[in-house]
């Protein structure tokens, strides 16, 4: 029978929940809420979703969720590439590639200059082969705080980790925080401070910590704010996961004015992360998160404990995608949807 390829619509959300719960475990898109949240109802623009249908069933899927963009400091609507999926039935057929061409050329006919897509290894190939050009490699940078964690992963005694974590991962003294149930409302304000320091990527406003942060069905976000004389100077979004064998608070936004801001932050994310190990974030090497991250006391995971970084490539749907790519972007883990 004939695979059909076609633009999905909300009429296909059952189908689609369908698919990506058999494809991964866990997958938050298998409830309707997520997808309303995330497709049908994002505030930044309509979804550009594409099946591949046999029989009537959707056997292949990938979608371009819009997000708020800045490309050489002028602010577009992008999209983020989520949820490539195809039925195991149907693997090896390349659907994939097909349906990737067709949600590049919807995306240009909306005039969405950029497709930013971080995807697993057996989905990469299939980027590449619709245009989409690695940006970076992104490591992580770690911040322990327990000194039996750093013990065991750099293979030292307990005494000499504890020595190397007070020496080499200081944090210092910052900004008052506070942890708050929401994101604040004066977030315009510390976003027109720093804006200027990102050339390309996503926008980091009220707007979208409303729609990625409070929002979002499931919220397991603590929100640390930093303020000097009143004024907001950061904010930060950290969630805690089992990763680099124990729990660490993964750290999804981190935007400060300056390093004592990032600082202050870093304290009341370490205080927020119930127990942690540890703190985390990935940066592209260079760019300004991880220079802040420096400052305030993380450092590069070695290699041998990250043999596979995060891979960021880019599209431009219409135009030169390797000329995007080869742009100074910024990233955060907040950029994942399933973060």
């Amino acid at each position: 029978m004939d695979v059909t390829l076609r633009r999905a619509d909300p009429g296909d959300d059952v189908a689609i929940r369908a698919l990506l719960a058999g494809a991964f475990d866990a997958n938050p898109k298998a409830r309707a809420d997520f997808t309303r949240w995330q497709y049908w109802d994002n505030p930044f623009g309509r979804v550009r979703s594409w099946v591949a249908e046999d029989g009537g069933e959707v056997v292949a899927h990938w979608a371009a969720v819009p997000v708020p963009l800045v490309l050489g400091g002028r602010r577009v609507v992008g999209a983020k590439g989520v949820d490539i999926a195809t039925a195991e039935s149907h693997r090896g057929r390349g659907l994939f590639t097909a349906l990737g061409r067709r949600l590049v050329g919807d995306c240009a006919d909306a005039g969405m200059p950029a497709l930013l897509s971080h995807p697993n290894p057996r989905s990469a190939a299939a980027v590449e082969r619709v245009g989409g050009r690695l940006v970076a490699r992104v490591p992580v940078y770690v911040l322990p705080l327990d000194d039996r964690w750093l013990a065991e992963r750099f293979r030292l005694p307990v005494p000499a980790a504890r020595a190397a974590r007070a020496a080499v991962f200081r944090i210092g003294r910052g900004d008052p925080v506070e942890t708050v149930p929401v994101p604040p409302p004066d977030l315009d304000a510390l976003w027109a401070h720093v804006a200027g320091a990102v050339r390309h990527g996503i926008v980091r406003d009220a707007a979208w910590w409303r729609w990625r942060y409070a929002d979002r069905p499931e919220r397991p976000y603590r929100i640390v704010v930093a303020r000097r004389a009143g004024r907001l100077t950061g904010v930060a979004a950290v969630t805690t996961r089992a990763a680099f064998g124990a729990r660490f608070g993964f750290v999804l936004e981190l935007l400060a004015v300056d390093a004592a801001a990032a600082r202050g932050l870093v304290c009341g994310l370490a205080a927020a992360a119930d127990d942690a190990a540890g703190l985390a974030l990935a940066a592209i090497p260079r760019s300004r998160l991880a220079a802040l991250a420096v400052r305030a006391g993380f450092r590069r995971l070695p290699r041998r404990l990250e043999p596979h970084p995060l891979r960021f490539l880019v599209v431009a749907p219409g135009g030169d995608s390797a000329a995007l790519a080869a742009r100074p972007w910024s990233f955060a883990w907040g950029d994942l949807d399933h973060l």
